[in-house]
């Protein structure tokens, strides 16, 4: 059983700081068994969501698809489709079906264990956006032939990918080669939720494609969340128009930070002794008035 240290530092801080010489609050103090607390977290507060921004996405993409061709699929499904990676690492050929657009998230794989996914919610049908489907129709051709229960995406010797691997063997590789601030291959969930919340898709439809509950994804993303047409024909519009025109760069040194929120302007009191801008309607009314 544990109880919360503050209790301790409350008493402590009163004997070391010389507000009581007491023997009795001494004592207090001595009957505190550190084994039996638990330290305060230092924060309250989770980590900012800290996505890729469109020009790094396509420069990262665009390394990916001349230096390590392999992974270009692998990288392209995440960036535009969202997934966890222990969820992608654990896809089966039976899961995608690229002729109706759509794959089914029902597996994780950790540190070459496979399980379930995260929670109930994660188990869930997604659509496959068409810049996807193109891809890996034509990265990944699924032969009549192939063994439905292969993983759909593999290391180059065929085996399953490791995140951790290939975040150390393939991801900081590509970002230090292309001066992109390093952080780890999981944002890539982030930029595309990010990405779909900037362009006014709904809450609905990105909790579907995500398996993160509305509550959760509009208290993390809250900062991207704008008011706009979510039809699919618009999302799919707007994927295509940003996978054109924005082009990748040469290096990118300095990666932005996220955006800070603005505090809202104060409110000025009026002041005394102002003419009649300074009166409120119903003091000038008063005063035609009399």
């Amino acid at each position: 059983m544990t109880c919360d240290l503050s209790i301790y530092g409350s008493v402590l801080f009163i004997v070391v700081n010389g507000y009581s010489h007491s023997d009795k609050v001494r004592q207090l103090v001595d009957l505190f068994d550190r084994a039996f607390f638990k330290p305060l977290s230092i924060t309250d507060t989770k980590p900012s969501i800290d996505s890729y921004t469109p020009e790094e996405r396509e420069t990262i993409l665009e390394a990916f698809r001349t230096k390590r061709p392999h992974y270009y699929e692998f990288v392209f499904f995440h960036f535009w489709q969202g997934p966890r990676p222990s969820e992608s690492t654990a896809l089966r050929r039976e899961d995608v079906d690229l002729r109706y657009a759509r794959a089914r998230i029902h597996r994780s794989r950790v540190q070459g264990h496979e399980a379930g996914t995260k929670n109930m919610r994660s188990n869930r049908e997604i659509h496959l956006h068409e810049n996807v489907v193109d891809v890996l129709s034509h990265e990944n051709p699924s032969p009549l032939s192939g063994n439905p229960d292969d993983y759909f995406f593999t290391t180059p010797d065929g085996t399953p990918i490791d995140e951790s691997n290939f975040q150390k063997r393939e991801w900081l590789p590509i970002l230090k080669a292309k001066k992109i601030r390093p952080r780890p291959f999981y944002n890539t969930r982030h930029s595309y939720v990010s990405f779909l919340y900037s362009i006014g898709a709904r809450s609905g439809f990105i909790s579907s494609q995500t398996g993160d509950s509305i509550k959760t994804l509009e208290t993390d993303y809250a900062k991207y969340i704008k008011e706009a047409d979510d039809k699919r024909d618009f999302v799919e519009s707007q994927i295509q128009k940003s996978a054109t025109l924005v082009k990748p760069a040469d290096d990118v040194s300095n990666s932005p930070t996220p955006p800070e929120k603005k505090k809202p302007p104060r409110n000025r009191r009026l002041k005394s002794g102002a003419g009649e801008e300074g009166r409120t309607p119903d003091l000038m009314l008063g005063k035609h008035t009399l």
